[in-house]
């Protein structure tokens, strides 16, 4: 076999091999493909977490991590889920910590009902700290309590030099002392005083209770005279817008008596009316032949 030759054949073969292992992973991926959904889930960080890990629904591994992409100021993960999962708006997707060195995975909480989503939804996820993050806040925390602890032993201390401290708690012991020989001396007027007002709301009870159909009655007269006094204010209401109106014709010499109130002119002529017919009256009663005859046939 010649040198030609055999080169010919090591390219055949090494074209067959790639040929087979790109058509593997072709069938493979589209095997893949066909059994897995492709869910995003948007976080606002990822702590560590990392393409490849897990994804348990209910505890279960059911997936793995896809891809991560940076959004904004938020990291979007692809979560590749066996096709059987659904999720809807009940679900809860979170980022959790497993074991002591403190393992990414996503939590996912499966529960039925709620709107499903689809796979071009991006669900709102959940960033849940871990442990080491956790001690680093409560190291914050005890850097603080341990400020503070300083701070007042310096004040304590200071106290102490000058006797305030002494002086203080000797004036909270007096003061408790009296207090408590206030409540002593007083204890007795208190117990009476409580037995006087549950003495007088007996009473105030028996008497409600004895005279409860009067005090219907009463409340009942009460109401009666109230709607009496309603329509009586009614009644005056009217009485005055009335007289008003009266009053108004009589000032703008309206009417008979208006004119007669209103006018000074037929005020005299009347006035000497008046007194014409009474001169009249008066001579008919002096003279009254004079306007009487009487014929007697």
């Amino acid at each position: 076999m010649s040198r030609r030759t055999e080169i010919e054949v090591g390219v055949t073969v090494l074209v067959a091999l790639a040929v087979l292992i790109w058509g593997v992973t072709w069938l493979k991926e589209i095997s893949i493909q066909r059994r897995v959904r492709v869910w995003h889930v948007s976080f606002p960080q990822t702590g560590g977490l990392g393409p490849s890990d897990e994804v348990r629904v209910n505890g279960i591994r059911k997936g793995d991590v896809q891809s991560m992409d940076l959004v904004g100021d938020h990291v979007v993960v692809s979560l590749a889920l066996a096709s059987e999962i659904q999720l809807t708006h009940r679900c809860r997707v979170a980022i959790s910590n497993v074991g002591l060195m403190g393992e990414k995975v996503i939590a996912v909480d499966l529960q039925e009902g709620g709107k499903p989503y689809t796979e071009r939804d991006t669900i709102s996820g959940v960033y849940e700290q871990g442990l080491s993050e956790i001690s680093a806040t409560l190291g914050d925390a005890m850097g603080a309590i341990s400020l503070l602890a300083d701070r007042l032993r310096g004040v304590a201390d200071v106290m102490q030099k000058n006797n305030d401290l002494e002086k203080t708690l000797r004036n909270f012991r007096q003061t408790s002392e009296e207090l408590k020989g206030a409540v002593a001396e007083d204890r007795a007027l208190l117990r009476a005083t409580v037995e006087n007002f549950g003495a007088a709301s007996q009473t105030a009870k028996r008497l409600t209770t004895d005279r409860e159909a009067e005090l219907q009655h009463a409340l009942t007269d009460f109401a009666s005279a109230a709607a009496k006094l309603d329509r009586l204010s009614s009644r005056l209401d009217s009485l005055r817008s009335s007289l008003q109106s009266v009053a108004t014709k009589l000032d703008g010499g309206q009417g008979t008596l208006g004119k007669l109130v209103n006018d000074d002119k037929l005020y005299q002529d009347v006035s000497a009316a008046t007194q014409n017919l009474k001169t009249l009256i008066e001579d008919i009663r002096t003279h009254p032949k004079k306007y009487l005859k009487l014929e007697i046939f």
